[in-house]
């Protein structure tokens, strides 16, 4: 296997394949409020997009955890229109005054949610955790199909202080990344995330670390693909990036050109020396197709830069 996409494409089957695959939480075990905000149905739409054909329609949906608490496992928001899948999602934590990071942002298996985590870090910070999920559907493809036309695929890493993990998808002539997550199985102290983006234009990348306290994980990253040719007519995607200045707490938006309606969106925190945090990543909460991202130092300085993503379908 001499090109990349082999490799990826051989990794990824050896740490399992899925067509709407995904798995639980940390391994830390939830505390009682964590799991009953995990199964709590409410969401409300906060943004939604159509393509330019008229005939992709996306909703992002919302719901913030409550009470306050240092620690949320697997949170999940479901979609709240029965004919969408979950494409994409995201979640924001909190920025200060000490701050809480995020641990997981990924699919849940059948496609009705996005489900993440986060928790504060050696200082107690006590949050609400607000989770995002991406809604889509299109004109002519019932939920069934239009699940059968979406591919999920997962690649896990080993236990190291800095894990990271590539999740390709099956064939980029056939399909194409439309969004992705991640997961960190974390023990301990905690290992939070620094990265979950598209690493090219056929696989996602996932990153995490400990920080000052030593603390090993593994982090599982997914890749979401749609098939290029559907009933409804051919996708094509945009992927957009957008770069931070070099700041303690960086942050950037990404916006997608007109026509394309939101499916997925990451980050990527370009960190030096102690490291630097993601606490946010978040689809458009106005009608403007677009995916934001903040990340910040912890407990010691370490100024970085931050590259936020988006990621878009139409069809033709």
């Amino acid at each position: 296997m001499n090109s990349r996409r082999q490799v990826l494409r051989a990794a990824t089957a050896a740490a399992g394949l899925a067509a709407v695959g995904a798995v639980g939480g940390p391994a830390a075990a939830a505390a009682p409020a964590a799991r009953r905000a995990a199964s709590r149905p409410e969401a409300r739409q906060v943004a939604g997009y159509t393509d330019a054909s008229g005939r992709v329609t996306v909703a992002v949906f919302s719901y913030r955890g409550n009470p306050a608490q240092q620690h949320w496992n697997d949170q999940t928001v479901r979609v709240a229109d029965g004919d969408m899948i979950a494409i994409g999602g995201g979640a924001t934590a909190v920025e200060g005054p000490a701050g809480a990071l995020l641990t997981a942002s990924y699919p849940n298996d059948d496609l009705t949610g996005w489900t993440v985590s986060s928790k504060d870090h050696l200082d107690a910070q006590p949050h609400e955790l607000t989770a995002y999920v991406i809604g889509l559907k299109i004109a002519g493809m019932s939920r069934d199909r239009l699940l059968g036309s979406v591919h999920v695929a997962r690649a896990d890493s080993g236990t190291v202080p800095h894990p990271e993990a590539e999740a390709g998808i099956p064939s980029s002539a056939e399909y194409a990344l439309v969004g992705g997550g991640f997961r960190v199985d974390w023990r301990g102290a905690g290992n939070l995330a620094t990265a979950s983006f598209p690493a090219t234009d056929f696989s996602w990348k996932a990153r995490s670390k400990d920080h000052v306290v030593s603390s090993p994980a593994s982090i599982r990253s997914y890749a979401i693909s749609l098939r290029r040719d559907l009933p409804a007519g051919r996708v094509t995607t945009a992927l957009v990036r957008a770069e931070s200045g070099q700041a303690q707490h960086p942050a950037a938006v990404a916006t997608l050109p007109p026509g394309y309606a939101l499916t997925g969106g990451g980050a990527e925190v370009h960190w030096r020396g102690a490291g630097n945090l993601l606490w946010r990543l978040e689809p458009s909460t106005t009608w403007n197709a677009s995916f934001s991202a903040a990340s910040k130092d912890h407990h010691v300085a370490d100024p970085a830069t931050l590259t936020a993503y988006a990621l878009g379908i139409r069809l033709s």
